[in-house]
């Protein structure tokens, strides 16, 4: 079935907007009633301002989405703001009403067709984005909203293939959003089913009822207590099932992250043998579990499961470095046609017309906010998740070698991470030793001949004939066109 129990996931015939991996497919249009031009705008309810890039460069599609973002019109009258009935975390869903009878008659919307929870979005043209905050309380799940666009700008930083959706920062004025979310969403979730989400409005109720006693409002609150803020984001995908996740029997927390690492893709990563072998090793093993073996197709590739691979390293490396807590069950993905073309990737939700391309499940890291908040758990780095690999892309080495020697540095990615992601001076000092403390343990690998760089593009591919490229084990060596400046 379609995923949609956490924050208004989506699973559509079209790429997941913004991400490195959908610089070719689309960018999403909005009516011009909803645009505007500049990229960052004051509204009445609503002030937003995308955050400058960690990389060199942005994408187009991620302006664009930003923009799209930051030109939502909440004042217009065909813009909703409905609170999240379901799942453990309060938000708000944003919908647009322009073409239906709702057009026009936002607040009756509001009124009448929330209350619908998730199937709200059906009477709505489309859904524009949600809103999440910050919220940490005693019998609430946690969120911290920095987490996500962390994430965002470090997935282009280390111009990762899995992906990671857009976000933008964005304040509302607490007693506007009390009155037109928070209020409604205590009523919608005040039942036995969604006791967690219910204890999380409350404390986001008593938070906006009197910012400057509320414990955490450096997080909840700019301007004095007058204004949440949170973030944009938009995501779509489908969750995967225990061949990707893990099984989970051993229940949350330390027991699933280590389920997690008895997939196919896992162990295969682990494998000390060329690709192939190590690929087929991986799924021998894995199927000796129940759950692995009937959630895994008899058929599975060996380029899925090391496309698998590739992507691990990826999403093990930014929850180690941003601290996440809560991985295990939340990893999603959409159906994507891969193949090169002159040596790069391509990807694309439809078929191309000329032949060699493979259709493949592309990991989509859609649930983030449990990161980088000082108290929560780092299961990558308890559980071990970096230890023992013996495959690795040679790029993505480079890129976090070079990330390491800016942390080292304290070079423009570590002065940002301190001063643009409003985290404490312990938060963003966490940051930049958990980055140096991941490129260290991957070198110490490379310098001993652990690692086999046979990840890249044509590798995954085609493992039957991949094989390891040389690359330096010393930081900014043997990449070209690597976002982080090489140090002088």
């Amino acid at each position: 079935p379609l995923f949609q129990a956490e924050d208004g996931i989506r699973d559509e015939a079209s790429c997941l907007v913004g991400s490195e991996m959908c610089i070719r497919d689309r960018v999403m249009a909005l009516p011009l009633a909803i645009l505007l031009a500049a990229p960052a705008i004051a509204q009445e309810t609503a002030q937003c301002a995308p955050l400058p890039p960690l990389a060199a460069t942005t994408a187009e599609s991620d302006s664009a989405q930003q923009q799209l973002f930051c030109a939502i019109d909440f004042n217009g009258g065909s813009v909703a703001l409905c609170p999240k009935t379901w799942s453990t975390s309060p938000a708000a869903l944003v919908y647009d009403l322009e073409g239906t009878p709702w057009e026009g008659r936002a607040g009756a919307f509001e009124k009448e067709v929330c209350a619908r929870g998730g199937s709200a979005r059906d009477e709505a043209s489309r859904e524009l984005a949600f809103f999440k905050n910050t919220l940490n309380g005693r019998k609430t799940s946690g969120t911290f909203a920095p987490a996500s666009l962390l994430y965002y700008h470090f997935s282009r930083l280390l111009e990762t293939r899995l992906q990671v959706p857009v976000a933008v920062p964005v304040s509302f004025p607490a007693a506007e959003y009390r009155r037109r979310v928070v209020a409604p969403g205590l009523e919608y979730s005040d039942h036995k089913s969604t006791r967690m989400l219910h204890e999380g409005w409350l404390e986001l109720d008593r938070a906006m009822a009197a910012p400057e006693q509320y414990s955490h409002q450096r997080e909840l609150f700019v301007d004095g207590g007058n204004r949440l803020w949170g973030v944009l984001l938009l995501a779509e995908g489908r969750r995967y099932g225990p061949e990707v996740n893990g099984t989970r029997a051993s229940g949350w927390g330390e027991g699933q992250n280590r389920d997690f690492q008895r997939t196919a893709p896992f162990i295969a990563l682990r494998t000390d043998a060329p690709l192939a072998d190590a690929v087929a090793q991986g799924i021998e093993a894995s199927r000796q579990d129940d759950g692995i073996a009937q959630a895994m197709p008899a058929d599975i590739s060996h380029s899925q499961v090391a496309w698998w691979m590739h992507e691990i390293t990826e999403l093990v490396l930014l929850d180690y470095i941003l601290g996440q807590q809560d991985r295990i069950g939340n990893v999603d993905y959409l159906w994507r046609w891969a193949w090169q073309e002159q040596g790069e990737l391509r990807t694309s939700a439809a078929a191309p017309p000329a032949g060699g391309a493979q259709k493949l499940r592309v990991t989509v890291l859609n649930d983030n906010d449990a990161g980088v908040r000082s108290g929560y758990a780092n299961y990558a780095r308890s559980t071990g998740m970096l230890e023992g690999w013996r495959h690795m892309d040679a790029g993505l080495y480079q890129r976090l070698q070079r990330l390491a020697a800016d942390f080292r540095q304290s070079g423009p990615v570590a002065s940002a991470v301190r001063a643009n992601y409003r985290l404490s001076s312990r938060e963003a000092q966490h940051i930049v030793e958990r980055g140096l403390e991941a490129a260290a343990y991957l070198r110490k690998r490379c310098q001993a001949g652990l690692l086999r760089f046979d990840l890249g593009v044509s590798d995954v591919l085609n493992p039957g004939t991949a094989h390891s490229a040389k690359t330096s084990c010393e930081p900014g060596q043997s990449v070209a066109g690597s976002l982080l400046p090489e140090s002088g």
